[in-house]
């Protein structure tokens, strides 16, 4: 049984070059991965700075897996053993916390963490809040301009992710606004002093105000992998 501490239960997001897709759908199949979603995403730097790697290209995957704080351990210390995420442009991992969720889906988190048998050893992972995931939602086509915005107030990299808004009567009578089917999710992970500057900049670049139509939001982040080298390492 694992202890306390090591059955919380955190959400794992993982943002890889669509390249190492294999690898994810690897450590989901050896570790019996209880709940995770895969989606395509595409990052937010040229095609110049990917010739200057020499590998991989703006296409990305996007992963998001429920587990308990022991298994994300696992699977972190996994994909930093197999990928170089210190590698500009290669990916980054990091958890949140999950608050709430069902008796019937944490019971299957626990039983499979317990299930796996691993140690609870921790990473060298950044930890103890120091990012923020910035979630902005915008009509779509507007990707370039979130990324303009948030760059100009020190942030260094994003992912889009494309998807459809489901908008209620209510959003139209208060906002003003109508709600347009596609939109763009825009993920963006940064520094906690950073924060505040680059959602205040995407809102007066794309807000609702604007014909982006744009929210945000952040959350706090626990543990990452991966963020240590930026495309600025590049200059």
């Amino acid at each position: 049984m694992v202890d306390s501490s090591e059955a919380r239960l955190e959400a794992l997001i993982t943002i890889v070059d669509y390249g190492l897709g294999n690898v994810l759908s690897n450590v989901f199949k050896k570790t019996n991965m209880p709940i995770s979603l895969l989606t395509y995403g595409y990052g937010s730097a040229k095609s110049a700075v990917y010739d200057i790697l020499g590998y991989g290209g703006p296409k990305k995957i996007v992963s998001v897996s429920i587990q308990t704080k022991n298994m994300s351990n696992y699977i972190m210390n996994y994909l930093h053993n197999k990928i170089d995420l210190h590698k500009p442009g290669t990916g980054i991992a990091f958890t949140i916390r999950v608050s709430s969720i069902g008796r019937v889906l944490s019971t299957i988190c626990l039983h499979a963490g317990e299930n796996l048998r691993i140690g609870s050893e921790d990473m060298a992972a950044i930890s103890k809040d120091p990012f923020h995931l910035i979630i902005t939602v915008v009509n779509s086509g507007y990707f370039e301009q979130v990324m303009e915005a948030a760059n100009n107030a020190g942030a260094t990299g994003g992912t889009l992710v494309h998807a459809r808004g489901l908008g209620s009567k209510e959003a139209m009578k208060y906002l003003g606004i109508t709600i347009q089917p596609e939109k763009d999710l825009v993920l963006i992970l940064a520094p906690k002093e950073k924060k505040h500057a680059i959602m205040e900049s995407i809102k007066n670049e794309v807000g609702l105000n604007t014909a982006g139509m744009g929210i945000c939001f952040s959350l706090p982040v626990d543990r990452a992998i991966g963020f240590g080298s930026s495309i600025d390492d590049l200059k």
